[in-house]
């Protein structure tokens, strides 16, 4: 391994103990020994990769807003397609890192909680996912692939849904994930036959 590569595996050491630190404790009931002890390295070393707690809470705001802009290089054949796609592939990527998982936790916290700085708090808020996925529910509902009601409520639901079982898995990773079919199911128009 290059020293390079020893570096990068190093933050990202440290990255994956902040985020399981910063999941159970918060951000204020996590100090950077706990960080440095759980990243089996020591403080000095912890500052060295990143001066502040702070600067740490905001890599990790920034890899989140990262994966929250995933949904939007999703191509689809129409408007459940990109619900299935994306969850899909979700699905399988926390398959093979719970750290996603965590981010679900960690990021839904950052948004509303009083003890992050509210630069981040606003930073996390930026990325409206389920703005953005209303577009496609509005295109499920002229194509037929998804149910009639009110656009944002679909929205919301579906959202709400695999936040919840991303928490759940972040949690308890021995209950199995669902089926990609399943989440979207919620949303099938099932008036066209195929339900």
């Amino acid at each position: 391994m290059t020293r390079k590569e020893q570096k990068e595996a190093r933050k990202l050491q440290i990255i994956q103990a902040t985020l399981d630190l910063f999941v159970e404790r918060g951000y204020y009931g996590t100090k950077t020994s706990q960080i440095s002890r759980q990243a089996g390295i020591s403080e000095g070393l912890l500052f060295h990769y990143f001066p502040t707690k702070e600067i740490l809470l905001e890599e990790l705001v920034n890899i989140g807003l990262e994966g929250m802009r995933m949904p939007m290089q999703i191509k689809a054949e129409n408007g459940l397609d990109f619900f299935y796609q994306f969850t899909k592939v979700l699905l399988s990527e926390v398959k093979k890192s719970p750290f996603i998982a965590k981010m679900f936790v960690f990021m839904g916290h950052v948004v509303w909680a009083e003890d992050i700085p509210e630069k981040l708090r606003k930073l996390a808020a930026s990325v409206d996912i389920i703005g953005y996925s209303q577009r496609w529910v509005e295109v499920g509902q002229k194509d037929g692939s998804i149910r009639d009601g009110n656009v944002m409520s679909l929205s919301n639901m579906y959202w709400c849904a695999i936040h919840g079982v991303m928490e759940q898995y972040a949690l308890r990773p021995e209950i199995p994930l669902p089926e990609p079919e399943w989440m979207v199911d919620m949303l099938r128009n099932g008036k066209n036959g195929s339900d």
